[in-house]
């Protein structure tokens, strides 16, 4: 498939360079001939210097079939798409924005094209990292009711030494399945003849509902998040800090050297704690109380400042630090130095694009890792999931609008859909 990216900035680069790899013929438009020089040193692309809101520079995008409009404006983003969507008749257009309204149903009824809004994913993964923290991440199927939860297998955990297979007992007590295991950085889909060691990262599909009591079935001790700090701004603060207060029993405190914006979240927000002043000031984030802190999370513009302010929480004593990460090396290497969750909100439209990509239904999250994806099969003939060979690994399936988690014995019936996951082709 011939893929047009529309913006040559982080995210448009990071897709581009990915997409390429993967063997898509890819082309990058931009206004600015420096970034596609960039580029085209580091990935097999073609790159167009031209400015797509002009339509003979669209007009050489003709033969493409999928675009992705990532500028950095949600306005010419939209506008784009437009032209492209009125002008062009292109159907398979996925655009960026960061304004709800622009990613609303009716919008995208109205162009018939599919918004992907950064911002709502990348606070929606924070709230969810405040709800599981006993999870390294969590990533909820849309729709579903499943969640699939990141854990650290440690050396108390009853799962520890044992081979997959020998978890019925638990998984009678509690229904999961374990999708994934990442060990020695290579993650794999287990069969259930695997071991599962201690310092191995699983990934677990539960149904929502029933995520807490997974923690107690795996002994994984945990206390829940009562005070969040939240440094620095970003069009992202705002979004998170109105979310976060309202949740219960919840103590939200902010900080920033922007003074306008502290007195505009101090008075859109009475409830939270709002300090003027430097996010690396080691002083103030001690008087403030940063080691009593359960989640703080470092969210402004300059992701270098954001990984400067995670690693000085936790050296304070933070029990868990999240970093707003732009470009994809920092993200390899964050965790290593003590941050417990790389917020990349370039995955999130990664996965728009590979469902678009893909021939299967893909569901609305798809990425576990560089090589796994979720996704959804519909069954054709009736099986046990045990001598099904339809997908990777089943996960769930659905039948008459309820989705329950599988197990060997399940009984698949046509009609039915699967939730699986597979490694990407």
């Amino acid at each position: 498939m011939k893929v047009c990216v529309i913006g040559a900035g982080v995210v448009g680069s990071f897709l581009a360079k990915k997409l390429s790899r993967e063997g898509y013929e890819i082309a990058v438009v931009d206004v600015d001939p420096s970034k596609l020089e960039q580029l085209s040193l580091t990935a097999d692309v073609l790159t167009i210097n031209c400015n797509a809101l002009e339509v003979n520079c669209l007009k050489k995008l003709d033969d493409f079939e999928l675009f992705v409009v990532v500028t950095e404006s949600d306005e010419k983003n939209v506008a784009i798409t437009t032209l492209l969507k009125s002008l062009f008749k292109k159907e398979r257009i996925i655009f960026r924005v960061t304004n709800k309204a622009l990613s609303s149903p009716p919008v995208k009824e109205f162009l018939k094209a599919e918004p992907v809004n950064i911002l709502s994913e990348t606070v929606q993964k924070v709230l969810l990292s405040v709800k599981y923290p006993f999870a390294k991440e969590a990533i909820r199927l849309e729709g579903e009711n499943l969640i699939i939860l990141k854990i650290e297998v440690s050396v108390e955990s009853p799962i520890a030494g044992k081979q997959i297979a020998e978890l019925s007992p638990l998984r009678r007590e509690l229904p999961f399945t374990i999708v994934a295991v990442e060990r020695e950085g290579r993650v794999i889909i287990p069969k259930g003849e695997d071991f599962i060691f201690q310092g191995d990262v699983i990934y677990v599909a539960v149904k929502e509902e029933k995520a807490q009591e997974l923690a107690k079935v795996l002994k994984i001790p945990y206390q829940p998040v009562r005070l969040v700090f939240v440094v620095g701004y970003s069009p992202f603060t705002e979004d998170l800090i109105g979310k976060l207060s309202e949740l219960k029993d919840l103590k939200v405190k902010f900080i920033s050297r922007n003074k306008r914006k502290c007195e505009e979240i101090s008075g859109k927000y009475p409830e939270v704690d709002v300090f003027f002043g430097e996010p690396t000031d080691a002083e103030l984030l001690k008087q403030e109380g940063i080691d009593r802190a359960d989640l703080v999370v470092s969210i402004t513009e300059d992701e270098e400042a954001n990984i400067l302010s995670a690693i000085l929480s936790k050296r304070l004593g933070a029990k868990r630090a999240c970093a707003l990460i732009t470009h994809p090396e920092y993200e390899e290497i964050v965790e290593s130095i003590g941050i417990d969750i790389p917020i990349a909100p370039r995955k999130v439209l990664a996965a728009k694009v590979y469902r678009q990509l893909s021939r299967r239904k893909f569901l609305e999250i798809v990425e576990l890792s560089d090589n796994l994806d979720v996704v959804e099969i519909d069954v054709e003939k009736e099986s046990l999931v045990k001598d099904s060979d339809v997908c990777g690994l089943i996960v769930a399936v659905k039948r008459d609008g309820e989705t329950e988690i599988a197990t060997g014995s399940t009984l698949l019936k046509p009609k039915d859909k699967l939730i699986c996951v597979v490694e990407r082709k």
